[in-house]
C-alpha cells in the first residue's frame, strides 16, 4: 500500500518533530513556514533534524520549503502544527492550491477549530475537503534550535473531523506508524472541549508571573505547580465539564487527561498535583522568558473565552474562568474579542454549533 505524503506548516516545537518523525519512517513529507531563521536552520543542516529522547535519530525532511505553492504540490495531507492563530492565515495562503483530494489536519485544532477552517472553505466553496483535528499535540517536545527533544507520544489522543462520518478516513493516514496513539471521537466538539492548555498554562503562568518577570528561569509544570495551583486547575476544569455536561459532550477531567495520555510515564497519580509532578513526559520543559507568550495570546482568545461564550450560551456559571480573564485583561490591556472563537465570531448559535459539528449543516 503507497504511503500518503504529507505538508506541515509550522516549523515550532511540535511541527519539526511530527515531520522528522514521519520522515524518519520513510514518509514522503515537505516542511514550510513563514518564519525566515527557523527555515534557514534546517536548510543549512541539508534538511537534516537530529531527534533525541523517546525517538532517536537523524531524519532528513524531502522538502523544505517558503513556497506554499510547492509544499503542497502533489501532497495528499496537510497538516497544520501552527499556533492557532495560524490557522486561518495558512489556510488562506493555500486556497488557490487545495484540491478536491487534499485532507487538512488541525494538529492540534484547539477550541472550534475545524468549525473555523471548515467555514472559511464552505465560504470558498471548498467545503468537500475534510477537516481533522487532535484533541491535543501528539508529542511532548522541544526544539532548541538544533535538536528536537521528544519527552512523550501521547496514547489515545482524541481525532475527530468535519463531516463526522469521515474521522476514519483520517485515522487511517496516521495508524500505520501511530497505531493506537490516536483514537476517533464522535465529533470536533469533543476534541475541542479537550485541549486542555487553557486549563494548565493560565493558572501556571499568572500565579508565577513575579517569577518570569524577574528573569527567573523555572520547571514550568514540576516547580511552577503548587498544591494550590493544581488546586485552581481543578476549579477552572470543574467549570470546563459542567458546560461539557451542559451541553451533552463526552470529556473527562484533567486529572484523568494525564493518566489517558502519560500512563507510562507518571510515578504517583493520585492527585492531579502529584501526577503533574512526577509526570516525566514535563522533564526539562522550563517556562517562557517573558510573560506575553503563546500561554496569553492563543490560551485566551482560542481557550478559555470560546468556553466562556459557551458558558453564557448554557447558563452555566464560571466564576474562577471568569476571574481568570478579567486579571488577564488587566494585566496585559487586550480583550481579544475580536479574534476570538465565540459563538458570536462564528456567527453561530449553541444549538446551531453542535448540530454543525455533528452534520456539518447550520439549518
Amino acid at each position: 500500500m503507497t504511503k500518503p505524503s504529507f505538508a506541515f506548516f509550522g516549523m515550532g516545537n511540535l511541527g519539526l518533530a511530527h515531520s522528522a518523525h514521519m520522515a524518519m519512517h520513510g514518509y514522503d513529507v515537505s516542511l514550510c513556514t513563514r518564519t525566515g531563521a527557523k527555515l534557514q536552520a534546517v536548510m543549512r543542516n541539508d534538511n537534516g533534524v537530529r531527534l533525541t529522547g523517546m525517538v532517536s535519530g537523524q531524519a532528513r525532511l524531502p522538502l523544505v520549503t517558503p513556497d506554499y505553492e510547492e509544499a503542497v504540490a502533489d501532497r495528499d495531507v496537510i497538516v497544520l502544527c501552527t499556533a492557532a492563530p495560524g490557522h486561518v492565515y495558512t489556510i488562506t495562503k493555500l486556497l488557490p492550491f487545495l484540491k478536491p483530494h487534499h485532507h487538512i489536519v488541525l494538529h492540534p485544532g484547539y477550541m472550534l477549530g475545524a468549525i473555523q477552517i471548515h467555514q472559511l472553505l464552505s465560504k470558498h466553496r471548498m467545503s468537500s475537503i475534510a477537516v481533522s483535528e487532535f484533541e491535543s499535540s501528539l508529542f511532548t517536545c522541544r526544539y532548541d534550535g538544533q535538536t528536537v527533544s521528544i519527552n512523550a507520544i501521547k496514547k489515545q489522543l482524541g481525532c475527530a473531523t468535519m463531516p463526522a462520518h469521515r474521522v476514519e478516513e483520517c485515522l487511517s493516514l496516521f495508524r500505520p506508524l501511530y497505531g493506537d496513539h490516536i483514537q476517533a471521537y464522535d465529533n470536533i466538539m469533543e476534541t475541542s472541549l479537550l485541549n486542555l492548555n487553557f486549563i494548565y498554562h493560565l493558572p501556571i503562568t499568572l500565579l508565577n508571573a513575579a517569577c518570569t518577570d524577574r528573569g527567573h528561569n523555572y520547571l514550568y509544570y514540576k516547580e511552577g505547580v503548587t498544591k494550590e495551583v493544581a488546586t485552581l486547575i481543578e476549579s477552572i476544569d470543574n467549570e470546563r465539564m459542567a458546560v461539557c455536561e451542559a451541553l451533552g459532550i463526552r470529556t473527562h477531567s484533567a486529572h484523568e487527561w494525564q493518566i489517558r495520555h502519560y500512563s507510562d510515564l507518571i510515578e504517583d497519580s493520585t492527585t492531579l498535583y502529584s501526577t503533574m509532578r512526577t509526570n516525566h513526559a514535563y522533564n526539562g520543559i522550563y517556562s517562557p522568558d517573558a510573560l506575553y507568550t503563546r500561554y496569553i495570546w492563543e490560551d485566551i482568545p482560542y481557550g478559555i473565552m470560546p468556553v466562556l461564550s459557551l458558558a453564557s450560551a448554557a447558563q452555566v456559571k464560571t466564576p474562577a474562568m471568569e476571574a481568570l480573564y478579567e486579571i488577564c485583561q488587566a494585566m496585559f490591556g487586550k480583550a481579544w474579542r475580536n479574534e476570538a472563537r465565540t459563538l458570536e465570531n462564528l456567527g453561530l448559535t449553541c444549538e446551531q454549533l453542535l448540530d454543525y459539528a455533528r452534520t456539518r449543516r447550520t439549518t
